[in-house]
């Protein structure tokens, strides 16, 4: 076999390294100079693609976990990316009112938060369709918990949907929703079946239902506890 590779790399095609003659445990590498100085000048592509390969095996294993490559290097929560989010929401909050999810009152412009409906630290991103406007004194009390479905993911679809609605209708407003590109908008999903235009209230609904759900689900069989403004969780 040695004398096999050594004749291939020689007369044939250089290979990235060959055998020496010696047997066993006492056996040689020999990498090629041109090879080694190859993976050198490249070793940020290499790199990158073993991860992304890493990537995608645990993904296709773990379908259930969101944002996997978030958490093979997680992110600082502080690094978080909202703020083009809020110039949106702040946005359609001068245009007409925009009711709390949980207490259901309006959103006073300078007293609330954009957050996220499964938290942040599930899926460890900031989309748009999973983000909301809430009472800033409800956040700290929310944490790291998830909202009743039942009782609390309707009126946040809908204010999703008013979001929708409203950007097809104001050219400012669309450019701002243009704006979330690069940080809020990498689902392929909602790029083009969740925000494309001509969407019905319902079949809106319906395709934010069908893609949060078993993001939703999976939280929660992961062992993160419900919620309820009204100081109900389980």
């Amino acid at each position: 076999m040695t004398a096999y590779i050594k004749q291939f790399s020689e007369h044939r095609i250089l290979l990235p390294y060959t055998f020496g003659e010696s047997s066993r445990l006492k056996k040689q590498v020999y990498f090629n100079s041109e090879w080694v100085k190859m993976i050198q000048d490249n070793t940020v592509s290499i790199l990158g693609w073993i991860q992304y390969e890493k990537v995608k095996w645990l993904q296709n294993n773990n379908p259930e976990v969101p944002g996997l490559v978030y958490k093979l290097a997680p992110l600082d929560e502080k690094m978080r990316k909202l703020g083009r989010v809020r110039k949106l929401w702040n946005g359609i909050i001068e245009l007409t009112e925009v009711r709390d999810v949980f207490i259901d009152d309006p959103i006073n412009r300078r007293e609330y938060d954009v957050d996220h409906f499964v938290p942040w630290s599930f899926v460890m991103n900031d989309e748009l369709w999973n983000l909301m406007p809430m009472d800033s004194s409800l956040n700290s009390v929310k944490s790291n918990r998830l909202p009743l479905w039942d009782l609390y993911f309707e009126r946040f679809a809908w204010n999703q949907y008013l979001m929708y609605e409203l950007v097809n209708q104001s050219p400012g407003l669309h450019k701002l929703f243009e704006g979330c590109y690069r940080d809020n908008l990498h689902s392929i999903w909602a790029g083009q079946e969740l925000y494309r235009p001509g969407n019905t209230r319902e079949v809106f609904y319906n395709i934010l239902q069908k893609n949060m759900r078993p993001v939703y689900d999976s939280a929660r069989r992961q062992g993160y506890e419900l919620w309820d403004y009204r100081g109900k969780a389980n």
